[in-house]
């Protein structure tokens, strides 16, 4: 089975809301899991997309947030799948994350990232704590 050509990770970490940290639950991160999973499958592009719930991707005050991430086919291919792709999370820079999303920005960011292949500037936010 080939890797897809994106994987979105949605943070669905989720809190009490008496928390005095936000989430990204709180933020209605699981509709927009829902959305970009209803995009997708609407355009037909599933067997290129993969969507995936994830833990806190540690910028709980932009949320909700996602991350779109363009695995490389070949590299590490000789590793164990989950060791794979931390690996290519650390040393590769095919990614982009993105916050203060909303369901109404899935249909632009489908269109600008995973269509026409460049990331959607004004939902993108910082890689760096």
């Amino acid at each position: 089975m080939s890797l897809p050509q994106y994987r979105v990770f949605v943070c669905t970490k989720q809190r009490s809301e008496n928390d005095p940290e936000s989430c990204c639950c709180n933020s209605g991160a699981l509709e927009l899991y829902q959305a970009f999973q209803a995009e997708i499958q609407k355009r037909q592009l599933s067997a290129l997309i993969e969507v995936c719930r994830t833990g806190c991707l540690d910028r709980c005050e932009a949320g909700a947030v996602a991350l779109v991430y363009q695995p490389r086919q070949h590299e590490f291919a000789w590793l164990p799948s989950k060791l794979r792709l931390k690996l290519q999370r650390l040393f590769t820079s095919q990614w982009c994350l993105y916050g203060h999303l909303t369901c109404d920005d899935v249909p632009t960011i489908v269109d600008s990232h995973f269509v026409q292949g460049h990331a959607l500037k004004r939902c993108q936010i910082s890689t760096h704590s």
